[in-house]
């Protein structure tokens, strides 16, 4: 693989920049801002559309199939419309009242993998959960720090699962008709340079892990050896997702949240988006409820649109 440009495409200063995902079809960004609950949209040209704010932290977003979003929050795993108006889906951790839900993304099928963390850090206390297309919750994994990034193969076979409070990426076995795991096994694990955040797979098999407080990203091949480390001009990146023409642009988000005023000075375009020509692309996202990328519909003008 050749060398790689990074190229700032938008300069958004998000605070908790999060959770990228491109729609095809309305050849869109999709992103969050974790503190600001806000759900922002992105065009290929880096021209930023309208937002939707929520009035609560936002973990992640994923459009729905019939319409609207589905957006992960400490309150729940709630639908979204174009009217910023919310409908709970699912509460699975209602009995613990501390944490909140964080990255999150749809399976081959539709269904809604989330995971969650104790906003106060309390190791153990998060989970890794998968939402079904009728709303039911599943506790797939538990005594999970801080969940983070996941993924699949591209055969569906494996899920890759981030938990940044351990420094581990893990993969676990996948059955994809039952949606169920099998044997798990340690993929990567970061001892010092920034802990794993984020993450993506590219059509070749291979993890892309944002590095937070590494500033760089990590490619690593499907046996878990590092293949190429991308350096980036923020300390901070939170996350990165295929899409673009031809599903060859690496989107990277970041965040400005907690770095002082000597390192924004350093790295003023802390909290941008990011691209990178890769010349090899990514899987689609799934809808949440779909077999398939995110499709359009009418929406009124301004609005975000899956």
């Amino acid at each position: 693989m050749s060398a790689m440009t990074v190229r700032l495409l938008h300069a958004a200063r998000d605070a908790l920049g999060e959770g990228p995902h491109w729609c095809e079809r309305e050849r869109c960004l999709l992103r969050v801002d974790i503190p600001a609950g806000a759900v922002h949209r992105l065009g290929a040209d880096g021209v930023p559309g309208a937002s939707i704010r929520v009035g609560e932290p936002i973990g992640c977003v994923v459009p729905r199939r019939s319409g609207g979003w589905l957006i992960a929050t400490a309150s729940g795993i709630h639908e979204l419309d174009a009217s910023g108006a919310t409908t709970l889906l699912a509460n699975p951790e209602a009995d613990r009242p501390g944490n909140r839900f964080n990255d999150g993304k749809c399976d081959a099928l539709g269904r809604f993998w989330v995971g969650s963390l104790a906003m106060d850090g309390a190791p153990g206390a998060g989970a890794l959960w998968r939402i079904g297309t009728d709303g039911t919750p599943t506790r797939m994994i538990d005594a999970v720090d801080v969940a983070n990034g996941l993924g699949w193969s591209p055969d569906g076979t494996w899920l890759y699962f981030t938990d940044s409070g351990k420094g581990t990426i893990h993969r676990y076995a996948f059955d994809p008709a039952s949606g169920s795991l099998g044997e798990r096994t340690l993929f990567a694990q970061l001892r010092d340079g920034g802990v794993p955040d984020g993450l993506t797979v590219d059509a070749d098999g291979f993890v892309w892990s944002a590095i937070w407080d590494g500033a760089r990203l990590l490619r690593f091949d499907p046996d878990g050896r590092l293949e190429r480390t991308v350096e980036l001009p923020v300390p901070r990146p939170t996350s990165c997702a295929f899409g673009g023409e031809h599903g060859r642009t690496l989107y990277i988000t970041s965040a400005r949240v907690g770095l002082d005023v000597d390192t924004l000075e350093r790295a003023p375009d802390s909290g941008g988006v990011f691209t990178l020509d890769a010349p090899v692309g990514g899987l689609p996202g799934t809808s949440f409820g779909a077999r398939h990328a995110c499709r359009a519909r009418d929406v009124p003008d301004g609005t975000v649109t899956p």
